[in-house]
C-alpha cells in the first residue's frame, strides 16, 4: 500500500529575470519576483509541516523564446536545490517555456512515468500549435493505458493545461482532444489530475472517480500554491496564499536591516516594497543593538554578555548612522527599533543616545553570562529566567523568540518556567513573539500567554527579502492555539 505523500505544487511562475523582459507581460504578473516567490512558497510549506516532493506545473518562464532563458532556468533549479536539497522534483513544460527538451534537460527530468512513494506519477509534455492550443499525443495516451493495465499504486496525471471542468464555453486553451483525455483518465482510474495554466485556478472537481485540481498561478496575487496530501486513495488539497489577507491586519514586528552583521539581502527600502506587495499593514525595522556597537566576531561569540566593556565602548559604534538612515523611513507604515539583550551586570545593551529613540524595543536572550553549551540544565534555566526577568524589568515591548536558546543548547524546554514567564509578560504588559526563524514556538507556552491576556507579535525575524512578511505559518499557529480564526484582538500593533 502507498505511504502518505505530500506534494508541494507550484504553477505558472512566469519568471522574467529583467524588467525589460517582463515589460510585455500583463501587469498582474509579478514576473521579476518569480524566484523570490518560489523561495517563499518553499519556506512557507516547510514551516507548515514540510513536503516530500515538489511538482512544477509549467510556465516557469514568462517567455522561453528570448535569449538567456537557459540561465534563468538554471537559476530556478539552483534555488530549489538550495532551498529543498535532496527533494524529488517533478517538472512539466508549459506553453511559455519554449523548448520542452531544454527545460527538462536543465531540471534532469523527462516526461512519462515517475515512481514516488508508492504512487505512479505520469507527466505529459503536451504539444502546442501556433495559437497556444494544446493537444495530448497519441503515444502519451497509450502510455497511460499501459501503466493502468499494470499492477501498481494510485496514478497521478500531471500536465500544464487544465483538463476538467471546462472553464468557459469559449475558453481556447483546454486541450483540443480534452474530452478524450478525460475519458482516458476515467478508464485508467486516475486518482488525481494536476494542472496549471488557468491563472485564477479552479476549485477541486470530481469526475468519474478522478479529482481534478487546477492550481492558481504563483505569479499573480494572492500568490498561491497547493499542498496535496495523498494517503492511499484519500486526497486532501490545501490552497495556501503567500499574500496576507486584509483581515486581520498583520504587522511584521521584527525585520532586520542592512546594518546587521547577520543580514543577507535585506535592504530597508526593498523590505518596505516587499511588505506592501505581500499585504502587510506595517513593518518594524529592527537591528541588534550590540551589532551596532561592536565587531562581528565578538558579537557572534556572545562575549559582550560576559564582558560588557565590549559593547559599552564607542570604538566601533555605528548607532548614529543607524538612527539617521532608519529614522528617515519612519512613518505610519514603518516603525523602527532595536533588539537588545541583558549583560552580566543586568544592564540593557543600549547606549545612552539610543534610550527613548526606538519606536519598538525587542528583548532577546541570545547568550548567557556563562557558556550555555556546557551548563547543566538547572543552571541554564536559572540564568535564562534571570535574563528574561531583566529584559522585562527594563521595559522592552516584545520578548523575542522565547525558548530558542534551549534549542540552540539542545536542551528540552524548562516546563516549570512556562507559567512564571507568561505571568511576568502579563504583569509587565510585554508582548510575546511568534517567531519561527530557527525556532520552534512552544504551543503550551503560547496558550499560557493568551490565557493571561498577553498580546502576540507576529515576527518573521527576516534576514532575507524572501522572509519578509512570511507570516502565514505564524498566523496558523496562533489560530490553532487560540481555537479561533478571529485573532485580530490578540495581536500587537506597534
Amino acid at each position: 500500500m502507498a505511504e502518505p505523500l505530500r506534494l508541494l505544487v507550484i504553477a505558472d511562475v512566469h519568471y522574467a529575470p529583467t524588467e525589460a523582459e517582463a515589460a510585455g507581460a500583463p501587469p498582474a504578473r509579478q514576473c521579476t519576483f518569480g524566484l523570490e516567490l518560489v523561495r517563499r512558497a518553499v519556506a512557507d510549506a516547510d514551516l507548515r509541516g514540510g513536503f516530500d516532493a515538489i511538482v512544477l506545473l509549467g510556465d516557469l518562464l514568462n517567455n522561453g523564446a528570448v535569449p538567456g532563458v537557459a540561465e534563468a532556468l538554471v537559476a530556478l533549479r539552483d534555488l530549489l536545490a538550495e532551498a529543498a536539497p535532496e527533494t524529488p522534483l517533478v517538472v512539466v513544460p508549459g506553453n511559455h517555456d519554449g523548448s520542452p527538451q531544454r527545460l527538462l534537460e536543465v531540471f534532469g527530468d523527462r516526461p512519462g512515468l515517475h515512481a514516488l512513494g508508492g504512487y505512479r506519477l505520469i507527466t505529459f509534455a503536451d504539444t502546442y500549435d501556433e495559437h497556444d492550443r494544446g493537444m495530448r499525443r497519441d503515444e502519451d495516451r497509450r502510455l497511460l493505458r499501459q501503466v493502468a493495465g499494470e499492477a501498481g499504486g494510485p496514478i497521478l496525471a500531471i500536465q500544464h493545461n487544465s483538463i476538467y471542468p471546462r472553464i468557459e464555453a469559449d475558453y481556447p486553451y483546454m486541450l483540443t482532444n480534452g474530452d478524450a483525455v478525460v475519458a482516458d483518465y476515467a478508464a485508467a482510474r486516475v486518482l488525481v489530475s494536476l494542472s496549471g495554466h488557468y491563472h485564477p485556478g479552479q476549485p477541486p472537481a470530481m469526475h468519474h472517480g478522478t479529482r481534478y485540481l487546477t492550481v492558481p498561478a504563483l505569479c499573480e496575487s494572492p500568490h498561491s500554491y497547493v499542498l496535496v496530501t495523498l494517503n492511499g486513495r484519500k486526497v486532501v488539497a490545501e490552497t495556501r496564499r503567500l499574500r496576507l489577507a486584509d483581515e486581520p491586519a498583520i504587522v511584521d514586528s521584527h525585520i532586520h536591516t542592512e546594518f546587521g552583521y547577520c543580514a543577507r539581502d535585506v535592504r530597508s527600502e526593498a523590505v518596505i516594497q516587499r511588505a506592501r506587495a505581500i499585504g502587510l499593514a506595517g513593518v518594524c525595522l529592527v537591528e541588534h543593538a550590540p551589532q551596532l556597537y561592536m565587531l562581528p566576531d565578538d558579537f557572534f561569540a556572545g562575549r559582550h554578555i560576559a564582558n560588557p566593556a565590549l559593547w559599552r565602548t564607542d570604538a566601533h559604534n555605528r548607532g548614529a548612522a543607524y538612527r539617521q538612515a532608519l529614522g528617515a523611513l519612519r512613518g505610519p507604515f514603518v516603525r523602527v527599533g532595536l533588539e537588545v539583550e541583558i549583560d552580566r551586570d543586568g544592564r540593557l545593551t543600549l547606549h545612552d543616545e539610543e534610550v527613548g529613540w526606538p519606536d519598538v524595543l525587542i528583548g532577546a536572550v541570545h547568550f548567557l553570562p556563562e557558556d550555555f553549551q556546557t551548563l547543566p540544565a538547572p543552571r541554564f534555566a536559572e540564568l535564562f529566567m534571570r535574563a528574561n526577568e531583566g529584559l522585562l524589568a527594563a521595559g522592552v515591548d516584545i520578548l523575542a523568540h522565547p525558548w530558542r536558546l534551549f534549542r540552540w543548547a539542545e536542551l528540552p524546554i524548562a516546563k516549570h518556567l512556562l507559567v512564571p514567564l507568561a505571568q511576568a509578560l502579563a504583569d509587565t504588559g510585554t508582548a510575546v513573539e511568534i517567531n519561527l526563524h530557527g525556532n520552534d514556538p512552544d504551543p503550551e507556552f503560547l496558550a499560557e500567554c493568551l490565557a493571561r491576556g498577553v498580546k502576540v507579535a507576529l515576527a518573521s525575524d527576516a534576514h532575507c527579502l524572501y522572509e519578509v512578511g512570511g507570516l502565514g505559518p505564524h498566523l496558523a499557529l496562533l489560530r490553532q492555539v487560540a481555537g479561533t480564526d478571529d485573532v485580530g484582538d490578540l495581536l500587537l500593533y506597534p
